[in-house]
């Protein structure tokens, strides 16, 4: 109980006067009625609710709150967002990484839907995971929205008979697992792609096949299938990528090469050798030997690849001049995170001893 109501106050100092936030664990006994999470330190005014729709339609959730999901064994029901909101979630890859989270658990999405009134909403920091038949995707069908620092394993959807515009996809991982590409479209034949989509520093495991344009495609990590066009779109930036794919090939603005500068790839039929791009056969000279599954992608010391983007600093989803701008091991949300409590179990006069091991991630 203390580990919640620690968390929950940290989260609420980064939060305006204006703005609520709320917890959702769905591990809860919430049913609306009569009980409202009393088991996790619920209340009738302050629940925690068990799913995130539930949430949503509470009364007093407003726009521009914060839903606070916390960690589960347990997969969410898919979430429909309605109106203007922010979800966290814990991360992922959390057994992995050090001083991720106290109790290591994530936060499971099957299916999330930004409806068409959810405008200026954030995700961050949830494991979108495939779970039988239950849609399995990020569906955008709203404007100004941020995918961030996510483990996505099939795709995000853009567009359901709606012009959608200021996408931002930034510090995400995506496995290969299921679709091989990030992002695509729900095929209707009235989508209109929008174009300004922001696909910064990611890692990708798989393939980014867009017949649209990306405003931006900077500082991402491309390790797809070998053998097979890894990315094809159309940009007006594309810089400080590293394709690790051996012998993958790219289509960028028609393989005009146009706005694609210091890029590094495993040959120089992919980016070509010229606007600082680099070509580097041996892609164990670029990354560290050995690391966590997204910590594998970091640059090793003296890398080909190091303090020589387009703004001085690392080419790679690590790198770009704003801390915040980079890749974060595990997707940990930018708030302070606990790693660890420990009590010596012996009360005081003054109450019980509580130690407190937390971090503030950027």
């Amino acid at each position: 109980m203390k580990q919640f109501c620690v968390c929950i106050a940290l989260l609420c100092m980064l939060v305006t006067a204006n703005a609520t936030v709320w917890r959702v664990n769905n591990t809860s006994n919430y049913n609306g009625t009569s009980l409202f999470g009393e088991n996790l330190g619920g209340t009738a005014s302050y629940p925690v609710f068990q799913q995130i729709n539930q949430a949503i339609g509470w009364a007093s959730v407003s726009a521009g709150d914060t839903l606070h999901v916390e960690g589960s064994s347990i997969v969410y029901a898919a979430a429909n967002i309605t109106k203007k909101l922010i979800l966290i979630g814990p991360g992922y890859f959390l057994t992995e990484n050090p001083n991720t989270s106290n109790n290591v658990l994530d936060a499971k999405l099957a299916t999330v839907v930004f409806t068409s009134t959810s405008g200026g909403s954030q995700l961050i920091g949830f494991n979108v995971v495939y779970n039988s038949n239950t849609g399995n995707r990020i569906y955008i069908q709203a404007s100004n929205i941020l995918i961030k620092r996510c483990r996505i394993e099939r795709s995000i959807t853009l567009g359901d008979n709606y012009s959608i515009s200021d996408i931002a996809i930034i510090q995400n991982f995506f496995p290969l697992a299921g679709d091989e590409t990030a992002i695509r479209t729900n095929s209707n034949t009235q989508f209109v792609y929008p174009d300004d989509v922001y696909f910064n520093n990611n890692i990708l495991q798989k393939t980014l096949l867009w017949a649209g344009s990306i405003l931006q495609c900077n500082n991402n990590v491309f390790d797809g299938p070998a053998n097979k066009l890894n990315i094809q779109m159309l940009t007006s930036s594309f810089q400080n990528n590293i394709l690790k794919s051996t012998n993958a090939t790219v289509n960028i603005n028609n393989n005009t090469n146009l706005n694609v500068a210091y890029n590094v790839g495993t040959s120089a039929t992919q980016f070509g050798t010229a606007n600082n791009n680099l070509a580097v056969p041996n892609m164990t000279t670029v990354f560290v030997d050995a690391g966590t599954t997204d910590g594998k992608y970091q640059l090793k010391a003296a890398s080909p690849a190091s303090n020589n983007g387009s703004d001085g600093t690392d080419r790679g989803a690590y790198g770009g001049l704003a801390v915040t701008s980079r890749y974060t091991l595990s997707g940990l949300a930018p708030i302070p995170v606990i790693y660890g409590i420990s009590t010596s179990a012996v009360a005081t006069s003054s109450g019980l001893p509580v130690t407190i091991q937390a971090r503030t991630i950027k």
